[in-house]
């Protein structure tokens, strides 16, 4: 028998049975063969597909179809290590991940480092709304005790604990998560940086503008005797408790207030402002979900005198998303925060 002959020789794949190439069916068990295209190149066949992978969460049982996900994006268990190999056979396109009985794009729950997942975005912004929470409320149970007692300095200097803490979630996740401060917004280029500061003073003058206006208005409300809760005796009690402390008083509630207005602005606009983005492309209702968000928790935390600044803290929260949106930068909104407190303060004590 010839080599040419020989290579013409197949095997059928169910009995073994030697089959000549132009036979269709198997002369020993009868079967269908099927022919395989030799010349066919590698590279031409059918890469294994991402549907034909996927991995099992040991703890909540989620199936993961994604090779980039290293944690279930569910419950944060570590996922089964997967080899480059395997990586490099899998066939490059979006995963499905299964969860709650229905499949859904990995986009959606890859972590990324410089932009917020919009689920991840709005778990840190819960957390960090949680913690506000059970601080307020265990220096509310606090100074209950002390109800009667006259407004001292060291109760103003509490009442700032929940703010200056309100932020230290989101700074510690981006660390540990080894993710990027551009996240939250921050950009250190000295150019920007020099931009934010111009900015800064612009909205700095703004928002002593809406104060000033703000004040008149509760004044004139108060005139006409509409000033139901008394909020004009607190603000000057409050004004006349700082313009009567000592120096080192007055540099305190200084420094709480600039470090509580960072923290607000890493919340929100660090964290839910650029969430937002994620899922609405225009940047107006974004800007006015924010302030929206921002007046009613102050309110929720002011009631009822906090009725008498809704409007204020509402229109103030919307310049400062505006003067973010310029460059998405957010030490223009941390200077003029900072700058207006420091102002306001230096107004009220000397």
């Amino acid at each position: 028998m010839s080599k040419e002959s020989k290579k013409k020789i197949k095997y059928c794949v169910f009995c073994g049975a030697d089959i000549a190439e132009s036979k269709t069916y198997c002369p020993n068990c009868g079967k269908l063969i099927i022919k395989i295209d030799s010349e066919k190149k590698k590279s031409e066949l059918r890469p294994i597909s991402k549907l034909d992978f996927s991995r099992k969460c040991p703890n909540c049982g989620s199936i993961i179809t994604s090779t980039i996900l290293d944690q279930c994006p569910i419950c944060d268990t570590e996922l089964e290590k997967i080899s480059e190999i395997k990586k490099a056979i899998v066939q490059k396109k979006p995963g499905l991940i299964f969860t709650d009985k229905k499949l859904e794009p990995e986009q959606k729950f890859i972590l990324r480092k410089d932009t917020w997942n919009l689920k991840e975005g709005l778990n840190v912004f819960g957390t960090c709304f949680y913690i506000l929470v059970i601080i307020f409320f265990l220096l509310a149970t606090f100074s209950f005790q002390f109800e009667s007692a006259p407004l001292t300095i060291e109760e103003v200097l509490l009442n700032q604990i929940p703010e200056l803490v309100f932020g230290i979630y989101p700074i510690w996740y981006i660390y540990s998560k080894k993710h990027s401060f551009t996240k939250l917004g921050f950009h250190f280029e000295s150019r920007k940086f020099a931009i934010a500061i111009l900015i800064g003073i612009l909205g700095s003058l703004l928002l002593l503008l809406f104060d000033y206006f703000s004040d008149s208005l509760i004044y004139f409300m108060s005139d006409l005797g509409l000033d139901i809760f008394n909020v004009t005796s607190v603000i000057e009690e409050y004004n006349g408790l700082i313009r009567d402390s000592d120096l080192i008083w007055i540099i305190l509630i200084a420094l709480t207030l600039c470090v509580g207005s960072i923290s607000s602005e890493i919340v929100f606009r660090g964290v839910l402002h650029n969430t937002l983005k994620q899922r609405f492309k225009n940047n107006y209702i974004v800007i006015l979900i924010v302030a929206l968000a921002y007046s009613l928790l102050l309110l929720f935390f002011t009631i009822p005198f906090g009725i008498y600044f809704f409007i204020f803290n509402f229109l103030a929260y919307i310049v400062l998303g505006f003067l973010y949106e310029i460059n998405q930068n957010i030490y223009n909104t941390i200077l003029a925060n900072l700058l207006y407190n420091l102002i306001l303060i230096i107004l009220l004590a000397f």
